[in-house]
Formats: C-alpha cells, structure tokens, sequence
C-alpha cells in the first residue's frame, strides 16, 4: 500500500505544482492583460480628451464667427439707420429752404426736362403762393416753350411736377430721394465710413 500512497502523493505533488504553476501563469497574464486594458483605457481617455478638445476648439470658432456676423449685422443696421437719418435730415433741409431757392430748384428740373416742348407745371401750394408773377413767363423763353402753372396744387412740399404731352416728369424731393437712392446712400456711406 505505501507504493500506492506513494503513487497518490506524487500524483497529487505534481497536481499541486502544475495548478501553482497555472495560478502563477494566470496571474502574470491577468497582470500583463490589467496593464493591456490600462493602456488601451489611457489611450482612449487620450483620443477621447482630444476629440472632445476639437469639439470645444470648433464650438468656439462657430460662436466666434456667429458674434461677428451679428457685430456686422448691427454695424450695417446702424449704418442704415444713420444713413436713413441723414437722408429725411436733407428732405427736411430743403423742404425748408426759402421760396426763392425751392423756386430755383424747380427752375432746374423744368430746364433740364422740358426738351423745348410746351408743358404744364404743378407745384406745391407753398410754392404756388410764393410764385412771381414774371417766373412762368421767364422759364417759357428759357426752354423755348410755353409753360403754364397748373389749376391743380401737388400733394408735396417741395419741387414740381411738369407735364409735356403724353409724359409726366415727378421733380418732387421725393421722388428725386428715391429715384437717385442708391447713388445717395453709396456717397454718405463712402464720406461716413470710409476707412481712412
């Protein structure tokens, strides 16, 4: 019997020694792969950091370029609205000129639209009132026409209207404002804001 218990024991020896062994193996490679994972979890955390960081990197761009484009929003606002001021401030200006300049005005426009044909005039009832008596009769031999004050007062406080026939020519301030709006708000914007 000891060849047997011998036989078990030697059994059970090397049994012990191949499971320490395992156990040994086990916990080398439990430990190379907790190191595996540590590296892996580091190099996540510093892809995961960087991604997160060019996250951040483009919200700001973006919230940058939006500040500017409402910076530029409120600027141009502004800028229309000065310049929308300075174009009521001018209409104003020449509503209130003297009777003798809005005359002169309307003297203007008549010569440089009448082209020599006969018309009829309307002017403002401010205007109308003020009329010499020698003004009609002056701007007719100027533009080699007849030209006529109309029984009708115009709706406008400054500048006229002349009628030619078929056509109908608006010199009202405001009409004159609009039609050359554009080319106004381009040359106060130019003397304004120009960089310098």
């Amino acid at each position: 019997m000891a060849g047997i218990d011998s036989i078990i024991d030697r059994i059970l020896k090397d049994a012990r020694e191949s499971a320490d062994a395992r156990v040994v193996r086990a916990e080398e490679d439990a430990g190379k792969l907790i190191e595996k994972k540590k590296a892996q979890a580091k190099e996540e955390e510093a892809r995961m950091l960087k991604e997160a960081e060019a996250i951040i990197a483009s919200q700001a761009k973006q919230q940058r370029a939006t500040q500017n484009t409402k910076s530029q929003r409120r600027i141009l606002t502004e800028r229309v609205a000065m310049i929308d001021e300075i174009i009521a401030e001018a209409k104003k200006r020449i509503r209130s000129l003297p009777s003798a300049e809005r005359l002169a005005m309307v003297k203007s426009f008549v010569l440089a639209n009448s082209e020599g044909a006969d018309g009829e005039l309307i002017l403002s009832e401010a205007d109308k009132k003020d009329l010499p008596g020698s003004f009609l009769e002056e701007l007719s031999k100027e533009t080699n026409s007849t030209i006529k004050l109309s029984d009708r007062t115009g709706d406008f406080e400054a500048g006229c209207i002349l009628i030619c026939g078929d056509y109908e020519y608006n010199g009202t301030i405001d009409a004159i404002v609009a039609d050359k709006e554009n080319e106004i708000r381009d040359t106060i914007n130019q003397v304004l804001f120009a960089k310098k």
